[in-house]
């Protein structure tokens, strides 16, 4: 038998090299509703070849296959064929070709031109297994209107190594698993951090759902699994999960739900019921079913792409108001549903099902305790907020009205690695000039953000001020909805920050004007964030003396036998001295630039001095531990000098010069008699 065979793309071709993967006995597939979506999909991909590959071991379908079809008298063998889908012309001397000669170009073709692959199962009927297609060059939008989740899946070809970026589906299988079974199949294909290769089988997924579900029997079910045996199979994955109920939910919201995950990346798991749609616009209810929704379209005709079983990959769904069937009360009290429209030969034909959601279950990280609720219902209340606050404005006659309406906000989860990287890259020199003492700040405020300890991952509610970045709110996504989980903000575009956050500033100052939080809300934990800080000792220490600093290196012989050597004559002065420097340190010989003692300011503001003898210098007299400025003491005829000269610990201050006179008001207190008698002066390098 051949390894492969190569065909030119079509219909017929198709269906026909499926029948051919095992055999005459073979169903006829032409008309097979996901075939023909598979073709219409690649056809508008511009599909130009098909390679199908025999005796292809599929992971997913081994397990299935020892699970349950190992023990059919007819068990059709563990053994897969997989189709091939290329955008050019593809012929058999052209496989060769890439197989026998390491550098030739037809790797890189085949390669520039795959459109991904489907693998065909030995099952009659439901066949189509592991399928991942190339995206459409126009599902990912610049605009930020349009956003589908995609991951890389890599192919070995015979040893050519191929690549497709695209999102898993496969055909329900109506034994081993149920159309719920499938979107979990496929929710978990699309979860970021789980690797491809540790998705469990359908099966595995199946009897996860059914154990110690009570009312659940220890076999593969016939018909879809229960929200309950969905969350079953989820935890079993080590997943949290979030299960929203809709039937109260409006189609903007919806979307909204479905934008805020998609965009972090996660999917989400969609339970409907399923209406056929006649000629009459009679709807009828045919069953419940379960898909795995993986994106959206937000601008004009809003929409969401869905992998269904029963159709195919990213098919879109677009929003439909059911108050145009003709029996829409016989539905409830749903509004608004999804169809999914189907195309032939000659083009779209008119809808003739509709989904009416009814649930979402939404599975992310086990670390993720908080849903995206409490982040949207905190942000929501921020913004009314603040549009109150132009109403009161108004009333006051004062002229407002431009400033109505442009404060908005979009929600993702994202890990805090992830969060730093878009922080740091910030630059506000286009917003200020050098020097700028509100470049500095923010700056500073940058550093303090970047380097402030949090937790993996955070609810991110950009704040957008007539649709430019204004600020950003860290909401800890692993806190409990009784925590303070506001940890976080930066400030990216300052006047339009200010705009808002002056007014909220106010709000934290005055206890009295702090509304009660309402259900699901962060809004005091946001105020907090705004309190001006009280200032603590270390607080003070940092600015009068800088921050702590570790010293830069030890010299060889400041460790001894692993111990650092200390320095002689060391003390360390907490309150004020007796004694005048005179006195202190009597053999400091006048105006002889060798003859001096070293000085710190240790961790919690005392003065330490001593002298360097040996080489043994500052680390000798902090113990290496970290300290703030530090510099010698000499003698003068004119008196007692001090100066920041300590390659270990004063060298990166850029505000030495300030800090050293701190230190010698500091020494100035300690030895109040010699006060009058002391100076500093600013070392500078030669």
């Amino acid at each position: 038998m051949v390894p492969y065979l190569v065909s030119a793309f079509g219909r017929s071709t198709l269906s026909n090299l499926v029948k051919e993967c095992f055999g005459s006995d073979f169903p006829d597939v032409f008309q097979k509703k996901q075939i023909g979506y598979i073709y219409r999909y690649l056809k508008d991909l511009g599909a130009e070849s098909i390679l199908l590959e025999f005796d292809y071991l599929d992971r997913d379908y081994l397990e299935d296959y020892s699970r349950y079809y190992v023990k059919r008298f007819d068990a059709g063998g563990s053994k897969c064929a997989r189709l091939h889908f290329f955008s050019t012309v593809v012929e058999h001397n052209m496989v060769e070709a890439a197989l026998a000669v390491p550098s030739g170009i037809e790797r890189e073709k085949l390669q520039e031109n795959y459109l991904g692959y489907a693998v065909i199962k030995p099952l009659p009927r439901t066949f189509i297994g592991r399928t991942c297609l190339a995206m459409y060059g126009g599902m990912i939008e610049d605009n930020g209107s349009k956003n589908l989740l995609s991951r890389n899946y890599d192919v070995d070809l015979f040893g050519i190594r191929l690549k497709v970026r695209s999102i898993a589906f496969q055909e329900q299988d109506k034994v081993v698993s149920a159309c719920a079974t499938t979107a979990i199949w496929t929710a978990l294909q699309a979860v970021p951090w789980r690797q491809v290769r540790d998705i469990p089988a359908c099966s595995e997924i199946t009897i996860n759902a059914i154990n110690h579900i009570d009312g659940s029997s220890n076999s593969f079910p016939s018909r879809e699994l229960s929200n309950k045996q969905i969350l079953r199979a989820l935890d079993v994955e080590s997943l949290r999960n979030h299960h929203l109920p809709l039937d109260d939910t409006d189609q903007a919201s919806f979307l909204k739900i479905v934008k805020y995950h998609v965009d972090s990346s996660l999917p989400l798991i969609l339970g409907a019921e399923v209406y056929a749609m006649d000629s009459n616009n009679n709807a009828a209810l045919l069953a419940g079913h379960a898909v795995t929704v993986l994106g959206y379209k937000a601008s004009q005709n809003p929409a969401i792409y869905i992998h269904d079983d029963r159709l195919g990959p990213y098919a879109r769904a677009s929003f439909f108001e059911l108050k145009k069937l003709s029996n829409s009360q016989d539905i409830g009290k749903a509004t608004w549903g999804l169809v999914l429209q189907e195309k032939n030969e000659n083009g779209w034909l008119a809808p003739h099902e509709v989904l009416v959601p009814k649930s979402l279950v939404i599975p992310s990280h086990k670390k993720v305790r908080l849903p995206f609720s409490f982040a949207d219902s905190t942000a929501n209340f921020i913004r009314e907020e603040y549009e109150n606050w132009l109403l009161s404005l108004r009333a006051q006659g004062k002229d407002v009205a431009e400033l109505q309406g442009r404060l908005g906000y979009k929600i993702k989860l994202a890990e805090i690695s992830n969060i730093r990287q878009e922080v740091i890259n910030w630059d506000y020199s286009r917003q200020f000039r050098e020097g700028s003492q509100v470049l500095d700040t923010l700056n500073a405020k940058k550093v303090a953000f970047l380097t402030k300890s949090y937790a993996r991952f955070h609810w991110v509610v950009d704040f957008m001020y007539e649709g430019s970045e204004a600020f950003q709110i860290l909401f800890d996504a692993t806190d409990i909805p009784q925590g303070n989980a506001v940890v976080g903000l930066f400030v990216k575009h300052y006047e339009s920050a200010q705009a808002v956050l002056s007014l909220f500033e106010k709000y934290a100052a005055s206890a009295n004007q702090i509304k009660e939080p309402q259900t699901e809300n962060f809004y005091v934990s946001f105020l907090k964030q705004l309190r001006a800080p009280e200032g603590t000792y270390e607080d003070h220490l940092n600015i009068t003396y800088g921050q702590l600093r570790a010293p830069k290196y030890l010299k060889p012989n400041e460790v001894i036998e692993g111990v650092i050597a200390k320095s002689e004559f060391r003390k360390q002065y907490f309150v004020a001295s007796e004694k005048s420097l005179d006195e202190e340190f009597p053999d400091i010989k006048v105006d002889d630039e060798n003859s001096f003692m070293i000085w710190a300011i240790a961790y919690d503001g005392s003065l330490l001095i001593g002298k360097e003898v040996d080489g043994v210098g500052h680390p000798g007299l902090t113990g290496f531990k970290p300290a703030r400025i530090a510099g010698e003491l000499h003698r003068l005829s004119s008196g007692w000098v001090i100066n920041s000269k300590s390659g270990r610990y004063s060298g990166d201050y850029p505000n030495a010069g300030e800090l050293l006179k701190n230190a010698a008001e500091k020494f100035a207190t300690v030895f109040y008699k010699s006060r009058g008698n002391l100076e500093a002066r600013i070392f500078s390098k030669k």
